[in-house]
């Protein structure tokens, strides 16, 4: 316990330098190890509470499973968020994607990073959920590759950015329901190299999830040779919410 410990120490040392400001409003922070203020995280909207043990979505009364999850069922084993989709989070997440603000991503990785180790999960290769090529030209860069490979630096683990694709332009998602977003993106992925992946317990990144289809087509696609797939995500927005 005290050598992991340690190594999230030297890790948080190394990604947030004493000098560090604020990710979320620029002030400066009180701790090298934190990279939020203090105003800043008495607001911000961790993923708390109660949640879905296979998509870590909000749930009610006393099942473990959340609604979305019983009418649907998931090919990813699990998918974990430290935020909320809202407010400073959501701001971030769309000036990372928007903004070209590519310097965040250590900081967002590295807080996805401690919610994984929370969780214990054992994978051993980090695959980014890829962007159609159309997409890609149109940011210049895919931020859930970004994410990837700071988590492959923290977690020293292999990032593969080639071997799972997304070939079909597809529809925006943002006003469909888990079943359109399911058709929308059927057929969109595939693999090319299934050596590289054969047997893998896979670690899949992206910025946000929703309803989880596109985890889930993701990870459908993937167990056609990986043993396990896992979904991380830096926020997670609420089934049903805008």
């Amino acid at each position: 316990m005290n050598i992991i410990k340690k190594c999230w120490n030297a890790i948080l040392e190394f990604f947030f330098p004493s000098n560090l400001t604020c990710m979320f409003c620029g002030r400066d922070v009180s701790s090298p190890k934190i990279c939020y203020c203090q105003n800043c995280a008495e607001s911000l909207p961790f993923n708390l509470g109660k949640r879905c043990k296979i998509c870590d979505d909000v749930v009610c009364g006393d099942s473990e499973v959340c609604d979305n999850c019983k009418s649907h069922h998931k090919s990813f084993d699990k998918a974990v968020s430290p935020f909320s989709y809202e407010g400073s989070v959501k701001a971030l997440v769309l000036k990372l994607k928007n903004d070209n603000a590519k310097y965040l991503a250590p900081q967002m990785a590295a807080l996805m990073a401690e919610r994984l180790y929370a969780e214990n999960f054992d994978f051993d290769l980090i695959v980014p959920t890829p962007l159609s090529q159309k997409s890609f030209n149109k940011r210049s860069f895919n931020q859930a590759e970004l994410l990837a490979k700071e988590l492959g630096k923290i977690f020293k683990l292999p990032v593969d950015t080639t071997s799972f694709v997304k070939e079909k332009e597809t529809k925006h998602q943002k006003e469909l329901g888990f079943s359109d977003r399911q058709k929308n993106l059927q057929n969109a992925f595939k693999i090319k190299d299934k050596v590289k992946l054969l047997h893998k317990k896979i670690l899949l990144v992206d910025d946000v999830m929703t309803t989880g289809a596109t985890a889930n087509e993701c990870a459908k696609t993937l167990k056609k040779v990986a043993d396990k797939v896992y979904v991380v995500t830096f926020a997670r927005n609420r089934y049903g919410k805008k």
